[in-house]
């Protein structure tokens, strides 16, 4: 099993390169925890899908890091002359001819938590054609620093049947809210982008993103998404089962995030579920 980790963006919001923000106790970024465990989850290398914009800061990071330990690759995610990548499913499609069996996919500069992995490494390796998600609860995922999107998962049968994308959804006097207005309690799944997928999807993001561009192609700020391929996998018979993770899920959208995921990766150090420096 490989580990695609997109490593592209140019977090605007967050102000700088988050992929390598330092934020463990000995200068460690986010995707460094989630190659660690994903490692030892049972996936056997790593992808990095970098653009040019991020490449060299990715790659220096990752020298004198993770790389010493792990079989990493790099996949160029190019932008045509575009300000911006072209979106996550144009990431992982970018990774494709490195792939030959099951990976995952992840976010550079977001913790999932070791027990998320093992989730997904175990569902991997089972001999079926579905695809997974590792869906976490809402409440646990959101920022105490501004409004953050979420993708709300719709599930029947331990099946996803929808995406749907929520904008600026934060904790307002108590309530869980949006900027589309959706009543919300904080207990659904929402997907962080923790993907499972087998070989075949790489096919169907080349005839999605084909789609994409012949309807798209001249807007600059348009984006082919993971979600776009993953609506279509119903009408190839394919499935994506929803797996409910209980790890608390940690990004920096905001660069005033860091402080407190610095915090809470420090307390899992203290308690013992990570070694600092996690390379040593």
């Amino acid at each position: 099993m490989t580990l695609v980790v997109m490593a592209a963006g140019r977090g605007s919001r967050f102000g700088g390169m988050k992929q390598v923000a330092e934020i463990g106790p000995s200068g460690e970024a986010l995707l460094d925890y989630a190659v660690y465990d994903a490692m030892r989850s049972g996936f056997d290398d790593v992808v990095f899908v970098v653009s040019e914009a991020s490449v060299d800061a990715v790659e220096a990071h990752v020298r004198e890091g993770c790389g010493r330990r792990v079989k990493v690759r790099y996949a160029l995610q190019e932008a045509a002359g575009r300000t911006k990548p072209w979106g996550t499913g144009h990431a992982v499609l970018s990774a494709c001819r490195e792939l030959d069996g099951p990976f995952g996919v992840v976010n550079a500069d977001d913790f999932y938590g070791h027990r998320s992995f093992e989730l997904l490494g175990q569902e991997l390796v089972v001999d079926t054609p579905d695809h997974v998600l590792v869906g976490f609860r809402l409440l646990d995922s959101l920022s105490p620093n501004g409004g953050v999107s979420r993708g709300l998962c719709g599930v029947e049968a331990g099946l996803l049947t929808s995406i749907t994308e929520l904008h600026d959804v934060e904790v307002v006097d108590g309530e869980v809210r949006s900027r589309e207005g959706v009543t919300l309690t904080g207990d659904e799944l929402i997907s962080a982008n923790l993907w499972g997928f087998r070989t075949s999807f790489c096919a169907t993001l080349a005839e999605g993103f084909d789609q994409f561009l012949a309807a798209h192609g001249n807007d600059p700020s348009a984006e082919y998404l993971i979600g776009d391929a993953v609506a279509s996998l119903a009408d190839r018979g394919e499935n994506v089962r929803v797996v409910p993770t209980t790890e608390r899920f940690l990004g920096v959208t905001y660069a005033d995030d860091v402080a407190g995921v610095s915090a809470d990766i420090a307390a899992l150090v203290d308690a013992g579920r990570y070694p600092s420096p996690l390379w040593a």
